[in-house]
């Protein structure tokens, strides 16, 4: 299976994937001025958390699960994600982006801010840790059964179906981005290539994402809307049955070309209602995909291989998850990479100049 890192708005030397629109641009002249410590906001502070253990690096910064020393949540372990300013200064409207989602969407299966601050140098977010890892590096110990996979599938489709309720794409669906959280349900994470105000199947344009998940449309650089990321559904699901990637490409050009021309190639382990899903869903013509049109999401949930789900109890989480971090999966980090939990590169939010970054803090209104 190919997975790649997701070094989104990095375009050259053919890296992936690539960003080539106008919906999350890179901002080459950010106005981040100095100022001098007493014009920092005074919320949430990095001495709040005390840091327990480094646990995964992304293109934009580095996570660390920490706990909270103060508060009515005293105690409780979350991860924190720090971003430097400096180097974050041209994705400013990236980064304002991924906020602005994290600190409004409301459903159990999508993830969530708890606090938003700054320090000197750096724009922290504080987020649930979702004990159980990232269903990546889930399948590093095997791909899951037909029953595991349709219960992630079932919570995946309830989670985008919200999204497209509220007319935002993700953009960039792929196992990394599924969180399995304490509870053993599914935290869907990373909306920094989100594109809000999509209600048409044409509504926005631009190369975002990563390429093994991206639907041709996007690939051959058209206009696309809520079917593309159905399309990632169906590619994220096989990739949860097998670690045989439908398309092959030796770079991304190749990949590419793979993706918009060649016949997919489905796992051979696909039971006959997973191969009548994906077969309707992993469809090159977006007009033709099972989840375009005015219905899309209508149309999904009444496939048959969903003809046994009570989507209200899918919200509520009264399907049993498969798997369920016990206490010490959860406290030893057990579920992370091991090349996470031994790299150590979290900050340590020594003093320097201040930089400012205005309207990022936030606090949960729980926490208040």
């Amino acid at each position: 299976m190919t997975s790649e890192t997701n070094e989104s708005l990095t375009k050259a030397n053919g890296a992936l994937p690539v960003v080539e629109a106008d919906v999350v641009k890179c901002v080459d002249d950010v106005k981040i001025q100095e100022n001098d410590e007493n014009q920092l906001p005074a919320t949430a502070k990095v001495e709040h958390f005390d840091m327990l253990q480094h646990i995964g690096s992304g293109a934009y910064g580095e996570v660390a699960a920490v706990k909270k020393n103060v508060g009515k949540d005293i105690g409780v372990v979350y991860a924190m994600k720090a971003m430097d300013k400096k180097r974050m200064g041209k994705h400013k409207e990236m980064v304002d982006h991924e906020w602005k989602i994290l600190t409004t969407v409301r459903h159990p299966l999508m993830m969530r801010m708890k606090y938003a601050f700054q320090t000197y140098r750096h724009i922290v977010f504080i987020m649930p840790l979702a004990g159980g890892g990232d269903m990546l590096t889930m399948m590093d110990k095997g791909c899951l059964s037909e029953s595991d996979a349709h219960f992630y599938l079932v919570e995946l489709v309830e989670g985008v179906a919200y999204l497209h309720s509220k007319n935002i794409l993700h953009r960039d669906l792929k196992l990394e981005n599924l969180l399995i959280g304490n509870d053993g349900h599914m935290l869907i994470t990373d909306y920094g290539l989100c594109a809000t105000h999509c209600d048409a199947q044409d509504a926005i344009e631009g190369v975002i994402g990563t390429r093994h998940t991206m639907a041709p449309e996007v690939h051959l650089k058209k206009k696309y809307g809520p079917a593309s990321d159905w399309w990632a559904v169906g590619i994220t699901y096989c990739d949860m049955r097998s670690d045989k990637s439908v398309f092959e490409g030796g770079n991304s050009l190749e990949y590419s070309n793979s993706t918009a021309k060649k016949r997919p190639k489905f796992p051979a382990c696909l039971s006959c209602r997973e191969r009548e899903f994906v077969t309707k869903v992993v469809v090159r013509d977006p007009c033709n995909r099972l989840g375009g049109g005015d219905n899309g999401t209508e149309n999904i949930k009444a496939h048959n291989i969903f003809k046994t789900v009570c989507w209200q109890d899918v919200i509520e989480k009264k399907l049993t998850p498969p798997f369920v971090p016990d206490e010490e999966t959860i406290n030893t980090f057990k579920c992370f990479p091991d090349s996470a939990l031994a790299a150590n590169k979290f900050p340590t939010f020594e003093p320097a100049i201040p930089l400012y970054w205005d309207d990022i803090d936030y606090t949960a209104s729980s926490l208040l």
